[in-house]
Formats: structure tokens, sequence, C-alpha cells
């Protein structure tokens, strides 16, 4: 049996465990203690700001993008007011030759006449009608005349590319605007791009008749630099003194009844079907079942969206454009403008990490604070 050892000078009776014990105890209290401290400090210091940084980023982001989509929209309209505008210009030009008789009947000599040159002095009288529009409207690149059936008695004035055009009379029954334009029955119709050499054009037709006789004539052009539209719609781009489009965010692009691309900065893209570049187009459904020119001030004609654009998360608005003259509107045009959501979440996200920032900050005080504690504790504990 072990013997019990007793001191003097000390009533407790088992002096030798205690010292043996005694200290593996106390340590791993302190170690405790300090562990506690740490979770404490950083719980006291970290989750409030964790929890404000949370709430005020979520918070921000709902915020951010309710404002950004009613100032896209209100721009939109703004946008497509300025668009209207310019197209109106167009149009009236068109409906000005339209109404004209000294014009329909010089056509209907172009058109009619066996005689040489009776064919030539009305030729020149209509270059010279065209030739006085292009000086009092610097944005109309050319005029085309397309004498149907006789083509060879067709007259094209252009600022460049005039053999281009020829060749593209040719061929402009087997395009889609012809058929718009033969559809429209004297309307007004927006072709979609053609692409002349390295630039692209969007015409604006409609078909002619003989006023006497009432027998068609042919279809009446008006040429227009795709780019004009472009600089329209991207003024915000074009404003710039160094443009560079690889760097661009955001930016808007005009697309037709269906669906193809009509003007938008990034030129190898004009022709192609918007669903090539923009993943979800199920909500633009409904702006290409409209019937009349009068639907297009209706609400279904815009609204936004959030879908994938050349494989990025992107905010889509939209708006479509009608003809301010009131005429046409068979071949309609639709604003749409692209913003990536990491373009419009970059100060947000900015604020993200400056709250993270803060917190490792914090959380570096709380543990060094733990640790100063848990020293002064350890001192009066010993």
């Amino acid at each position: 049996m072990a013997k019990m050892v007793f001191d003097s000078n000390n009533d407790n009776p088992h002096p030798k465990e205690e010292s043996q014990i005694g200290p593996n105890k106390r340590k791993e209290t302190k170690g405790l203690i300090r562990n506690r401290l740490i979770c404490c400090f950083l719980l006291i210091s970290l989750a409030p700001i964790m929890l404000i940084g949370f709430l005020a980023y979520n918070n921000s982001r709902s915020a951010i993008m309710k404002k950004i989509t009613q100032y896209s929209q209100a721009e939109l309209v703004q946008t497509v007011a300025n668009i209207q505008s310019k197209l109106a210009e167009f149009e009236n030009t068109s409906v000005g030759l339209f109404i004209n008789k000294g014009f329909n009947s010089t056509l209907a000599v172009l058109t009619g006449t066996q005689d040489e040159n009776q064919f030539l002095h009305a030729k020149r009288e209509v270059e010279s009608y065209f030739k006085e529009y292009m000086i009092s409207n610097q944005d109309i690149f050319g005029f085309m005349f397309i004498c149907d059936p006789d083509l060879e008695r067709s007259v094209v004035i252009t600022k460049d590319y005039y053999d281009d055009f020829m060749e593209l009379i040719k061929s402009f029954k087997d395009h889609n605007g012809y058929r718009n334009i033969s559809a429209a029955g004297g309307g007004i119709v927006w072709s979609s791009a053609i692409k002349i050499n390295r630039s692209h054009f969007v015409l604006l037709g409609r078909q002619l008749k003989d006023i006497a006789s009432g027998e068609s004539l042919g279809v009446l052009a008006i040429i227009v630099d795709e780019e004009k539209i472009d600089q329209l719609i991207n003024l915000n781009i074009y404003n710039r003194l160094y443009i560079s489009l690889a760097e661009t965010e955001s930016y808007s692009l005009v697309i037709n009844n269906e669906g193809e691309i009509v003007s938008t900065p990034f030129k190898e893209d004009i022709g192609k079907n918007f669903s090539s570049i923009i993943k979800e187009t199920k909500p633009l459904d409904e702006i290409f079942s409209l019937v009349s020119n009068r639907d297009y001030g209706s609400e279904i004609n815009q609204g936004s969206f959030i879908t994938e654009v050349n494989d990025r998360q992107t905010l889509v608005t939209f708006k479509t454009i009608g003809s301010k003259v009131g005429i046409g509107g068979k071949s309609g045009w639709h604003l749409l403008s692209l913003a990536p959501t990491a373009y419009l979440y970059a100060d947000v996200r900015k604020f993200g990490v400056t709250t993270l920032f803060l917190g490792v900050i914090c959380a570096v005080i709380a543990v060094l604070g733990s640790f100063y504690v848990s020293s002064l504790i350890d001192k009066h504990t010993k």
C-alpha cells in the first residue's frame, strides 16, 4: 500500500499528486480560455461587419439594378425619339417624291418612252431630283430607282460604290427587301442591312405607280449608310476621343421583325439573327407580333430582362422604334441596349472587397486582442 506523506506546514494530504497534475490542468484551462476569448472576440468584431456588409451588398445590387433599368428605359425612350426624327427625314423625302406630280410624270416617260433622246432627258431630270435632295440632306448616301421589268432603265445616284449598286439592282428581286416592298403596296419599308464592299447600307423603299394609269413604274429606294444609325444609337461610344470596341462594355443594336441585326458597332454581327449572340430571346417574342404601327406605343413593346450575351450575363433593355410620320411600319425596327452585369456591379463589388478587407483587419485585431487579454489573465492566475 502506498504511504501517505504529510507536510507539517500544509494541511493538504496530497501535495505530490497536486504538483504532478495541477500544471497540466492549468495549461488546459488557459488554452480553453484563450480559445474562447479568440472566438468571442472574432464573433463580436466580425459578425456585425459581415452582416451589415452582406445586407448592404445585396440591397445595393438590387437597388442598382432597379435604378439602371429605369435609367436605361428612359435613355432608350430618348434614343428612339432621336432615331425616329432621323428616319422621319428620310421618310419625308420619300413622301415628297411620291406625291410630286412632276417627278411621277418624268418616271412615266423614263419607263415608257421608246425615243432615246426622251429617255436620256428623263433620266437626267430624275438624277437632278435625286441630287437636289442629297444636297438638302447630307445623311442620304444615294437614291435608286429600280425600273421593273426593264432594269436597264434604272437610275442610280450615290456618293460612292456606283458600280456595286448597279450590280445590286440586277439581283434585288431576290432580296427580302424587294418582297417586303412589293407586299407593302406603296407603303414605306425599311430593308435589312445590305453589304456593299466593306460597308453596310439600309434601303428605305416603296413601290411607285403611274398617277395617270395606275400601272407600276418600279421601286424608289433611298440609300442610308448603316453608320448613321449606329452613331445615333451609340452616341455615348462615339463621343469619346479614343474609341476601342474591344473595351466597350455596353452598347446598343437594332434588329428588325425577322430578328436580323440591322445596326451595331460590331459590324461582323450585321445580318446575323440576334439569337446567335443572345441566349434567351423569349421575352422579345411579343414585339415581333405587331400588326400595326399604332401598337408601337404599347407597354408590351418595351421591357428588360437578364440573359447571356456572348457568354456574359447581361441586362437587356428593349423598345420598339415606330414610324414618326405614321406611314409603313410593316418592317419595324427594335432597339436593344446591352449592359454586362459585371460592368453594372463593378462599384458594388469594390464595396464588397472593401468590407472583406475590413473584416480581415478586424479579425487580426480580434486575435491579437484575445492573446493580450489571455496573457493578462495568465499573469493574475500564477
